[in-house]
């Protein structure tokens, strides 16, 4: 329970954290909280990162509350595929992605069918989709949303996700943001969601992550697909679907641990010039 509440208490920290706008000190008032940001440098060695407002990375920041030690992680949702976005002229990225994710095809288009038939207002079916009709039939029946997704624990209610496939998939999914993918977070396989992004492309993205850090210009990023003969109108239709700017959501995940025994606190916020606002919370 003490590792909860500390888990918690430094996902708070971590929002006041992202408000910084340059240095902060060491400790609080209190001297109760200490942070450091974890990073590795080119062999592989840890280094300690100055004390400036907090960022989304892949690496931890390291707060100590107390006798506790957390791993605080920070994510941008734009680094996730938005599925309230999903619509009939991207259905086969999605299904890409699916597929990407070593699901049957069959079992991707009825997932993907299924949710653009949630998201649409009418009682027509996709071709392996589901409509009231179909959720009538259940042991516990219920009617679709016919709406936008208001929390990622409603894709349980689509057909064709179960709940292993749907914790393959809820880290690389989300319902906030503008849909565009964040090249600068996203994983191979949701770079792999824009038609436009082969295996080789999002590996070379993910390289020049590792290799140079954040891909900041959207000059940067027309290098890497210039490599690959995507230029001109091409690469402006693809950039209709990635962004190189953070979004104002974020997940915040902490981990707090004592001896071997650990345990998690996550909340999603959204973030603006002078606060943080927690939309959703998730104790372990």
């Amino acid at each position: 329970m003490k590792n909860v509440y500390v888990a918690r208490g430094a996902c708070i920290y971590a929002t006041q954290m992202l408000l910084l706008p340059k240095k902060q000190e060491k400790e609080t008032k209190g001297g109760k909280i200490k942070k450091l940001k974890k990073d590795k440098d080119r062999d592989g060695n840890k280094k300690n990162k100055s004390d400036d407002s907090w960022t989304p990375s892949s690496d931890p920041y390291s707060v100590q509350v107390g006798d506790r030690n957390c791993d605080v992680f920070i994510s941008d949702e734009s680094g996730k595929i938005n599925v309230n976005k999903i619509t009939d002229e991207t259905r086969e990225n999605f299904v890409k992605f699916l597929t990407a994710y070593k699901l049957e095809e069959l079992t991707a288009e009825t997932i993907t069918d299924s949710i653009l038939d949630w998201l649409d207002e009418d009682d027509l079916h996709h071709v392996n989709g589901a409509e009231k009709d179909y959720y009538a039939t259940l042991s516990e029946p219920y009617e679709p949303k016919n709406g936008s997704f208001e929390s990622i624990e409603e894709l349980t209610l689509i057909k064709g996700i179960t709940p292993p496939i749907f914790e393959l998939l809820r880290d690389h999914l989300t319902i906030y943001g503008s849909g565009k993918i964040n090249v600068n977070f996203a994983s191979k396989e949701v770079l792999l969601c824009v038609s436009a992004i082969t295996e080789e492309i999002a590996k070379a993205i993910i390289y020049y992550r590792g290799k140079k850090g954040k891909i900041a210009k959207i000059d940067d990023l027309k290098e890497i697909f210039r490599y690959f003969g995507i230029i001109g109108a091409d690469f402006q239709k693809v950039m209709n679907y990635l962004t190189v700017y953070d979004s104002n959501y974020m997940t915040i995940n902490s981990i707090s641990s004592s001896d071997k025994i650990k345990n998690s606190y996550k909340i999603v916020v959204f973030k603006s010039v002078d606060h943080c606002r927690i939309i959703a919370a998730y104790p372990e």
